[in-house]
This record gives C-alpha cells, structure tokens and sequence, in this order.
C-alpha cells in the first residue's frame, strides 16, 4: 500500500491534469501522451510563474515536439496504454490521501489543471497544444522557427497522398518558395555558442536540403527535416533544455553524442547522392529514411 510519501507534488499534477479534463469533458476525452506531455508542461510553467517550481519538481526534457516527461509513469501516478492511435495516458487509482502536497500548493495545482482542462477539452489531436507550446515557451528562436519550417510541409501536404503528388498539380518552384524564406530564417537564428555539437551538421543538413530544393524533391526535404530533428533532439534539446533530470541520466546522453552524430552522418551521405543524382526513387528515399529511423532506435533502445 502506498504512503503519503509515494506521490509528491509532480505526480499530484499529473494526476490532477488527466481528473480535471476528465471531469470537464464528461470523461468522453481520450489524452495521448503528447497532449499528456504538454498540458503537464504548461501547468508546470503556470506555477513556476507563481513561484512553485521548486516544489514541483517535475522531470521533464525538451524533445522532438516539446517538453515531455522523464521517468516511469507509475512514478507520477498515471499509466501508459498503446493502442492503436498511440499512447494513452489513464489515472492510476489514488486517493487525495497518498498525495504529500501542502494545502496551498493542491489549490494552486487544481486551480492551474481546471484552467488547462477548460481551454483543451474540446481540442481533439495534438496541433494546437504544440503549436501553443512552442509559441509561448520554445527554449530559443531557432527552435520555435524550425517547428514552423517542419509545418510548412503539413501545410503543403494536406489532403494529398504526398508532397511530391501535390508539387505535380503545380509548379514545385511555387512550393519551394514557400519553404525558402523558413530555410533563412533557421540559418540566421542558428544559435552556435549554446548547439555547437551539432552546427556542422546542421550547415551540411542545410546545404543538402538546398540541393533537394532545387530539384523539386519536397518528399525527401521532409523526410530529411524529420532525420535531422531527431538526431539535434538528442545531441542538443535534450541536453540544455530540461527540468530536474537526474545527473547520471544527463551524462548518459552526453556520452551517446557522438553515436547519434554518426548515424545522422550516414543518413546525409545518402540523402546528398540522392540530391547529386536528382533521382525520383521513393523507394530508394524509403530505405535511407528506414535505415536510420533502425539506427536510432537501436541507440534508443540501448540507453532509453
């Protein structure tokens, strides 16, 4: 049986961010561990604005969309449950009792959740919670411009089968320029003192996309985009932006730098053939994409 000192104040957040959009949505809301990730973020920095955040102590690291949490989910009293969308996120069955939490904190903490689960409840998916926490609280320039680098192919691609389809119904040039000025944007906020274990990467990763630009090959621009966010979330992101993440955890992703480094170094020597070549080979593009998303999980799995 668990006592009081099991749960503390983060996992009485966590907690009572999936109770109070449970209760706002009539229980008809399923939360995801995106969304769970985020609305557990925002809290967060509601009551770090009202001087809690020493309290809270919520673990968290910033990722490929945003700040989600670290550690076990029954360590912040909640469940994770794979199903065929994703991941749900469910309440283990505590009472108020096992939570030690001051009386002012909980009202604070309620108070923050019930606001959350009034503006979210009706929200379904997981765009407008992202976009709204990279608004508000991505940790540089360059982050928040390259969630809207990686948007502007969503936008392009809506409603159609592919990138590379829509590009055939109008001119590719039409939709290169809207991706060119984003592509400066991210050169020009490139902030090298603070992610400069990735900068030559990222000079490469940019003059790689470039090269695709000019041949119209908007389908391996994304692709690439998506490789290349992986490999800076774990070189970078997760390093300098995060929340009372244990020492030993950090170390460990320090050391992993370099793994990473070298298998995003291989995905870019394809993707620069491909570039050179001006191939029109989605399978080919298929396997470079395949053969890195195996290395990045095999790293993942080894130290996740």
């Amino acid at each position: 049986m668990s006592s009081s000192s099991d749960f503390g104040p983060s996992a009485y957040l966590c907690h009572q961010v999936l109770e109070q959009m449970d209760r706002a949505s009539g229980g008809n809301k399923i939360i995801y561990v995106t969304e769970f990730n985020k609305l557990c973020y925002l809290a967060y920095k509601q009551l770090e604005e009202e001087g809690y955040a020493d309290e809270v102590k919520l673990p968290m690291r910033w990722y490929q969309f945003g700040m989600e949490l670290w550690g076990q989910p029954e360590a912040h009293g909640v469940i994770y449950q794979g199903d065929d969308r994703g991941t749900r996120v469910t309440r283990q069955a505590l009472s108020e009792s096992v939570f030690d939490v001051r009386h002012e904190l909980q009202g604070a903490i309620f108070k923050v959740a019930r606001q959350l689960a009034g503006k979210y409840k009706n929200k379904y998916g997981t765009d407008k919670i992202v976009d709204d926490s990279y608004e508000d609280y991505a940790p540089t320039e360059f982050v928040r411009e390259y969630h809207e680098f990686r948007s502007v192919f969503e936008d392009l691609e809506e409603g159609q089968s592919s990138l590379s389809s829509f590009a055939n119904d109008e001119s590719p040039e039409d939709h290169i320029s809207t991706v060119r000025p984003h592509m400066e944007q991210l050169v020009e906020s490139y902030p090298r003192s603070k992610y400069d274990e990735a900068y030559s990467l990222f000079r490469r990763w940019d003059s790689v996309t470039r090269q695709l630009a000019k041949n119209g090959d908007l389908d391996a621009m994304e692709s690439l985009a998506s490789d290349f966010w992986v490999m800076f979330s774990r070189v970078e992101l997760r390093i300098h932006h995060q929340i009372d993440i244990p020492s030993d955890d950090q170390a460990d992703w320090i050391l992993e730098r370099p793994r990473h480094k070298d298998a995003f170094e291989e995905t870019l020597r394809e993707y620069r053939q491909i570039a050179l070549e001006g191939r029109d080979d989605t399978d080919h593009l298929d396997r470079v994409s395949a053969s890195y998303s195996k290395a990045v999980r095999s790293i993942a799995n080894e130290t996740d």
